[in-house]
């Protein structure tokens, strides 16, 4: 698929909404009952539990900042996408650290444009080192 399908626009405007500080409406970008993985940790189911999840790592920082490197999707069962990406992420932690990590996001899209699952890979030890 090409770099510019409705998916990566979904993508890039989730990670604009939470970089701007509107991570509520980005978790709007999910469905209900989305499944939610941040690298070895148990999955959480639904939005609320997500966004809870993701504040954890905001609470930690001054600014945050997304960019999506290298794009792969592919059709999914009943008209859903699956995308896998490489991730940079740079985070100004409240201690003074800046940090710019790699890592890999697999996600599905259902038919009505919003997140079913997202699977997130990367190292955050340093995020959580105090």
């Amino acid at each position: 698929m090409t770099a510019d399908s409705a998916t990566r626009r979904l993508v890039e405007q989730y990670y604009d909404l939470i970089d701007s500080g509107d991570l509520h409406q980005a978790c709007g970008l999910m469905a209900e009952n989305v499944k939610f993985t941040f690298a070895n940790a148990d999955p959480i189911f639904g939005q609320e539990s997500a966004e809870a999840a993701i504040q954890v790592v905001l609470d930690r920082c001054t600014a945050i900042r997304h960019r999506v490197v290298t794009w792969f999707e592919e059709p999914g069962p009943d008209g859903s996408v699956n995308a896998n990406f490489e991730i940079r992420i740079r985070y100004d932690l409240k201690n003074g650290k800046v940090l710019d990590n790699p890592g890999a996001v697999f996600a599905t899209v259902n038919d009505d444009g919003v997140f079913t699952e997202q699977r997130l890979y990367g190292d955050l030890n340093e995020v959580f080192a105090d």
